[in-house]
């Protein structure tokens, strides 16, 4: 947030008249509530060339926690699969692949916060996502991306490639189906969920389709229905 105090002017958060700008007062006093701010968050206390600050060092520390609380409760979201309402058979009955809009920029930076922090994220060794970071290698650059000769790092044109904005078709990297049937793949998984489905609801009691596959079946519903898709199985 730090950029977006100290210029509100660049980020169109206040008005200014136009040949208008703020008076370097202002500006002062805007970095020093960043500053502030910037050491409540790292709990960094005032000390050396600003000791004269000693006195407001108990105030940072407990606004560090209020902090934390914060980031905390930022971070205390719904799973993905509770927040998208998908799981992991979702992509197997999916005929149209999903499509996102990112930026070069998110696209480098999420690398970058994958591979510095997948031991957290993954913790598992076999878990996919370590073999996904080992195909993509390190983190690229802006130009690899878009296909450009390497910019100097201060020239400005690099953070307006940054901005690119590219749409990606997601799809399953370990999902190999044959290139003609892909479609047709989709489908007859599709049909022959629901052809479960139905022969579950033939011996498995219920007013909903949730409450039937929520419920637990006895011995006895279990045996009919695997007799049942035994032979539709067989009769295919």
């Amino acid at each position: 947030m730090n950029p977006a105090i100290v210029a509100p002017d660049a980020f169109d958060i206040i008005e200014i008249s136009a040949g208008g700008q703020l008076t370097t007062e202002q500006r002062r006093n805007l970095g020093s509530v960043a500053k502030m701010l910037q050491h409540a968050a790292s709990n960094k206390m005032f000390l050396g060339d600003n000791a004269h600050l000693n006195p407001i060092n108990e105030y940072l520390s407990s606004s560090n926690q209020k902090f934390r609380r914060f980031f905390l409760a930022a971070c205390d979201v719904h799973s993905l699969e509770e927040k998208f309402n998908v799981d992991q058979y979702s992509d197997l009955v999916t005929v149209t692949k999903p499509v996102i809009y990112i930026s070069i920029g998110e696209i480098i930076n999420t690398h970058t916060l994958l591979l510095d922090h997948q031991d957290a994220i993954a913790p598992e060794h076999n878990d996919p996502i370590h073999e996904l970071l080992e195909d993509l290698g390190e983190v690229p650059t802006v130009e690899s991306l878009i296909g450009e000769n390497p910019l100097p790092p201060d020239d400005p044109n690099k953070d307006l490639m940054g901005k690119t904005e590219v749409s990606l078709t997601l799809t399953n990297k370990f999902d190999v189906p044959g290139e003609a049937n892909t479609e047709m793949d989709a489908k007859t998984l599709l049909l022959n969920t629901k052809r479960l489905i139905v022969d579950v609801i033939r011996f498995q009691p219920g007013e909903t389709l949730t409450e039937i596959l929520d419920s637990t079946a006895s011995p006895e519903q279990v045996k009919n229905t695997c007799d049942v898709v035994e032979i539709n199985y067989f009769s295919l």
